[in-house]
C-alpha cells in the first residue's frame, strides 16, 4: 500500500509538472513512478506524452509499445498518441502498419479507424505524391461516408479533420471541403442540432469573435486591431477564448481591452455543450470566426448557428464548405473576378486588406544604411515550412545555379522533422549546392523582423504565401518575390503591393519570371537596394498599416448584414 500512495504522490507531480509545460521535470516524476511500477498503462501513457512533449519522438514511441504491450483494454490513450506521432513524423508506412496490427487484433476501434482514415500528410517528395494522398483521402471519406450508423461523441472524441493540411498545395479544396463536412455532420449527430437563437434586447449590434488564438500568435495580429477600433457606441464586442489559448503577452493586452475598450473577454469551458450554452446566451447577431481549420477545440462549434449570421475570414484563407458559415470576409485586391466560385460561403470583398495592422514595434532596430546591406546575395523565405510545396524547390534550384553567391535561409521547424525531410528533399534537386542553403533556429518576433530587414530579397511560397510575415518585413521594406495563383491563399502578398500603391511591384507570372526577379534584387547596387528598401517602407507606412478606411469598411458591412442588405 505504501508503494501505491508513493507512485500516486510522484505522478500528481509529474502532472501538475506538466501542466506548468515544465515537461523535462515531469518526465522525471513520471520515470521515478514507473519504476516503482513499470506495467502500470496510466504511468506509462503519462511518460510518453511528456517525453512527445519534449519532441522526444523515438523515446515516446518506445514507451508507448510498451504500454500497448500491456494487453490492457484501457490503451485507446496510448494508441492515439502513436497515431498522432506517426502522423507528425509524416511515416505513412508505420501509421498503416500499427494501425492494421491493431485491427487484426480485433482492438481496432470505430473513432480509431476514422482518425487514421482521415490522415492527410503535410509534406510530400512531388506533385505526384500530393495527387496520390488527395486521391486516397478522398476514397476514405467516401468509405465512412457508405458506412451505417456511425454516431460519435463530439464532447469526447474530437477527430480533427485535414482540412487545414489540404490547403498548402494547388488545388480547388471547395468540394472536398464540403465533403468533409457531410461526413462530419454524420459521424457527430450534436453537429447537426438546432439551436435557439436568444435575440439580443440591446440597442448595439452583439458581435463575437471566436478563437482560440488571440494571444502571442498571427491570428492576434491580423484581427485584434479590428476588435479594438470597431466603433464601442454602435457594437457590443464580446471575445470567446478556448480553454486552451496561451497566456501570453498578446493575452494580456486582449484582458486589458476589457477594461479600456468596453470589450467583454468570457473563457469557454473544455465541455462542448457548455461552450455551446455560453455562447448561445450572449445573444449574438454576428459571430465572427478569423480562422475556422486551427483550432481542434473550437472547429466543431461552427457546424452550428449560434448566432443570427456567421462570418469567417482569411486567418486561414479557404473556404469551410460549412452551410452554416454565410459569409467569407475577404478583399476586391486578394480576389480574381470569379472567386465565389472557391467558397460555399457568400463572399464579402471590401477596398482593402481585410485588417487593422499595427505597424511592428522594434526597439533594437537598426537603420537602413549601405553597411548594413553589405552582405550581398542574401535571399529568405521565412515562413513555416509545410509551405513549401515540390514545385518550389525548382525556384531555389534555379536561383542557385543563377546566382553563384546566393545563399538561401529558411527556418526550421519547432521538431525538425519537416527541416529534415525538406533538406533531403532539397538535397536531391540541387546537386552540389546544398551548402548554401541555411536552416536556422525560429526567433522572437524582434528578431525575426530584422532578419528579414537584412535580407537581399525575400521569396514568397508557391500556392500559400506570407501574410503577417510580410507586413512585418515592411518594419524595413525588403522586397519579397511573389508569384500569385487564383486562390486568396498565394495573393496576399500582390494585394498588399497593390494597397501600397507601389509604382513596380516585384509580381511576376512564371517560375522564370520569379527567378531572373529575385536574382536581380539580391544583386542591386548598395544604393539603389537602400533606396528600394526605404520606398518600400514608406509607402507601407502610408497604406499598409493602421488603415481606418476598412474598419469604416467593416462596420458598414456589419449594419448591412443586419438589414439583410448584402448583395
Amino acid at each position: 500500500m505504501e508503494k501505491k500512495e508513493e507512485a500516486l504522490k510522484i505522478l500528481n507531480l509529474g502532472i501538475k509538472e506538466y501542466k506548468k509545460d515544465n515537461f523535462q521535470l515531469s518526465t522525471e516524476y513520471f520515470e521515478k513512478a514507473s519504476l516503482l511500477f513499470p506495467k502500470n498503462i496510466g504511468i506509462l501513457e503519462n511518460l510518453a506524452l511528456s517525453l512527445y512533449s519534449q519532441g522526444k519522438f523515438e523515446n515516446s514511441i518506445d514507451v508507448l509499445n510498451k504500454a500497448l504491450n500491456q494487453n490492457d483494454d484501457d490503451d485507446e490513450k496510448a494508441f492515439e498518441l502513436l497515431q498522432k506521432i506517426y502522423k507528425e513524423t509524416n511515416n505513412k508506412n508505420k501509421l498503416n502498419e500499427v494501425t492494421l496490427e491493431r485491427k487484426n487484433k480485433n482492438k481496432l476501434s470505430l473513432k480509431e479507424e476514422i482518425r487514421s482514415k482521415l490522415y492527410f500528410p503535410n509534406f510530400a517528395n512531388s506533385k505526384e505524391e500530393i495527387k496520390l494522398n488527395r486521391d486516397i483521402l478522398n476514397k476514405n471519406l467516401d468509405n465512412i461516408l457508405s458506412k451505417k450508423n456511425i454516431e460519435l461523441d463530439v464532447s469526447k472524441f474530437n477527430i480533427l479533420p485535414p482540412i487545414f493540411q489540404l490547403s498548402y498545395d494547388e488545388h480547388d479544396n471547395l468540394k472536398i471541403n464540403k465533403k468533409i463536412t457531410t461526413l462530419y455532420r454524420k459521424i457527430y449527430p450534436k453537429l447537426n442540432q438546432d439551436i435557439n437563437i436568444i435575440k439580443n434586447d440591446t440597442d448595439k449590434i452583439r458581435i463575437g469573435f471566436i478563437s482560440q488564438f488571440f494571444s502571442d500568435h498571427t491570428i492576434f495580429k491580423l484581427f485584434s486591431g479590428i476588435i479594438e477600433n470597431l466603433d464601442k457606441k454602435k457594437f457590443e464586442i464580446i471575445v470567446f477564448h478556448s480553454f486552451k489559448t496561451r497566456k501570453g503577452n498578446s493575452f494580456k493586452k486582449m484582458m486589458e481591452l476589457e477594461v479600456n475598450e468596453n470589450i467583454t473577454n468570457i473563457f469557454l469551458s473544455e465541455n462542448f455543450e457548455e461552450k455551446v450554452y455560453s455562447i448561445k446566451n450572449n445573444k449574438l447577431d454576428i459571430l465572427f470566426y478569423p480562422d475556422i481549420h486551427m483550432s481542434n477545440d473550437l472547429y466543431f462549434l461552427s457546424y452550428l448557428r449560434l448566432a443570427k449570421f456567421q462570418i469567417t475570414s482569411w486567418g486561414h484563407p479557404e473556404t469551410t464548405g460549412n452551410k452554416n458559415i454565410d459569409y467569407f470576409l475577404s478583399s476586391k485586391l486578394c480576389e480574381i473576378k470569379t472567386a465565389q466560385n472557391h467558397y460555399s460561403e457568400k463572399l464579402i470583398l471590401v477596398d482593402h486588406l481585410p485588417m487593422y495592422f499595427y505597424k511592428p514595434k522594434v526597439e533594437n532596430n537598426f537603420q537602413l544604411k549601405n553597411e548594413h546591406l553589405s552582405i550581398r546575395n542574401k535571399y529568405c523565405s521565412p515562413q513555416s515550412l509545410f509551405k513549401f510545396h515540390p514545385d518550389f524547390d525548382e525556384i531555389i534550384k534555379k536561383i542557385l545555379i543563377k546566382d553563384k553567391k546566393a545563399k538561401i535561409f529558411f527556418l526550421k521547424d519547432s521538431n525538425n522533422v519537416l527541416t529534415k525531410s525538406i533538406y533531403e528533399r532539397l538535397k536531391k534537386k540541387v546537386n552540389g549546392n546544398i551548402e548554401r542553403l541555411f536552416f536556422i533556429d525560429r526567433m522572437r518576433e524582434e528578431e525575426f523582423i530584422n532578419h528579414c530587414g537584412q535580407a537581399s530579397v525575400l521569396l514568397d511560397p508557391l500556392y500559400f504565401g506570407a501574410g503577417n510575415s510580410f507586413h512585418e518585413s515592411m518594419y524595413y521594406g525588403t522586397p519579397t518575390v511573389t508569384l500569385p495563383s487564383n486562390y486568396l491563399k498565394a495573393r496576399i502578398v500582390k494585394a498588399a503591393y497593390d494597397q501600397m500603391k507601389l509604382e513596380n511591384s516585384p509580381v511576376v507570372n512564371t517560375v522564370d519570371e520569379y527567378v531572373d526577379l529575385s536574382v536581380e534584387i539580391a544583386n542591386l547596387e548598395e544604393k539603389k537596394a537602400l533606396d528600394q528598401k526605404n520606398y518600400f517602407k514608406n509607402q507601407a507606412s502610408k497604406y499598409l498599416f493602421e488603415n481606418k478606411l476598412f474598419i469604416n469598411e467593416l462596420e458598414n458591412i456589419f449594419i448591412k448584414i443586419m438589414n439583410n442588405k448584402i448583395n
